[in-house]
């Protein structure tokens, strides 16, 4: 029986994740629990799992991480409250299942470093960096072309500028696929979360720029794919279902039979591909930006994000501009090359403060 630690365990991906612990009783024991603020379904998830021990709030998160007991900690915090707790969870001997995806965004070459170091499995849950996961399996890293990460293509592809200037926070929550959370629908109206992704799988497979590729999927039944140097391109295939991903990471390596998701039928649908549409969303081009910069630049990108979303949120700025916000302030930080953690959390202060002033002049 495998103990687990659900850090976010009352958010989506928290809640997500109990629904596979529950359907499989004798696979897993919930030792760790915690929530930020939703005490009342907290104490539900106490009564039916009866966790070691739980927290409220950001304080104990690096507790629920480090528990003795717990073998895997699956990570669903929100921001930059999962970067300290999953580096200590790591220091700790335990595996991981990441879905906060701030963690890689922010570190991510001292975090795979310090899971080398200490013999840990980072498991991606975002849907996109474990169908790449997965796919790995049919080869060598060397025998890599390329990894390629798909989006999906909704109603705001289809509008000119000046149409998507006008693009309101109502609009942005009309989000036609996955069941998200206000930021990363904005992120992904923008294409940032795209960008975010870029570094994430830098970090994860450890490539270059150059064999690290987007393309447009409009269908979403393929969640990326991988290119190997003799011509064959893997791809995995599935519902837009995360709990299949959580699945996956909680048995890793095994695969189990699915009791609560669905498999695909393929049979009459259409796939195709499209290139990326770097002209029409300047934010897709940001994530190679940074990884091409390195050290700091990915924690600067993040910051200024953060704060350029919460702007448009504010109805401070058009939803344009959030990119644009983005890119100035990237441009004008000095990176730190192999930073440690403290500048890497001063970049990221810096990279908020900049962004604001960009705006307030």
């Amino acid at each position: 029986m495998k103990k687990i630690a659900i850090l976010g365990s009352t958010g989506k991906i928290g809640q997500q994740t109990l629904e596979i612990i529950r359907a499989y009783p004798e696979e897993f024991k919930v030792v760790g629990l915690s929530t930020n603020k939703n005490e009342v379904l907290l104490k539900k998830q106490i009564e039916e799992f009866k966790p070691k021990a739980v927290a409220v709030g950001q304080k104990d998160l690096v507790k629920i991480a480090t528990l003795p007991e717990a073998e895997i900690v699956v990570v669903a915090v929100v921001g930059l409250a999962g970067l300290l707790p999953t580096i200590l969870a790591i220091q700790a001997g335990k595996d991981i299942a990441l879905a906060t995806k701030e963690v890689l965004v922010l570190a991510g070459d001292l975090v795979i470093k310090e899971a080398q170091k200490n013999n840990v499995k980072i498991i991606p849950i975002d849907s996109e960096h474990s169908a790449i996961f997965q796919c790995l399996k049919a080869g060598k890293k060397k025998e890599i072309k390329k990894i390629i990460l798909t989006m999906g293509k909704g109603r705001f592809a289809l509008m000119n500028q000046s149409e998507l200037q006008k693009i309101t926070l109502k609009d942005i929550y009309k989000h036609p696929t996955w069941d998200m959370g206000p930021k990363i629908t904005i992120d992904s109206a923008t294409c940032l979360n795209k960008s975010f992704e870029v570094v994430e799988a830098k970090s994860l497979f450890d490539l270059p720029r150059e064999k690290i590729d987007i393309v447009v999927h409009p269908e979403r039944l393929c969640h990326s794919l991988v290119e190997f140097q003799d011509g064959s391109t893997f791809g995995e295939f599935g519902t837009p279902d995360m709990r299949r991903y959580i699945q996956y990471a909680l048995f890793y390596p095994e695969r189990k039979k699915a009791k609560v998701t669905q498999s695909i039928n393929l049979i009459g649908k259409k796939i195709s591909f499209e290139p990326a549409p770097y002209n029409k969303f300047p934010g897709l081009k940001l994530g190679f930006l940074a990884i091409e910069s390195g050290g700091t630049m990915p924690a600067v990108m993040h910051g200024a994000d953060d704060v350029a979303v919460e702007l448009f949120i504010k109805g401070n700025i058009k939803i344009t501009e959030i990119s644009q916000i983005v890119e100035k302030t990237m441009l004008d930080h000095r990176v730190i090359k192999n930073p440690n953690l403290d500048e890497i959390l001063q970049a990221e202060q810096w990279s908020r403060s900049y962004s604001k002033k960009l705006i307030n002049g």
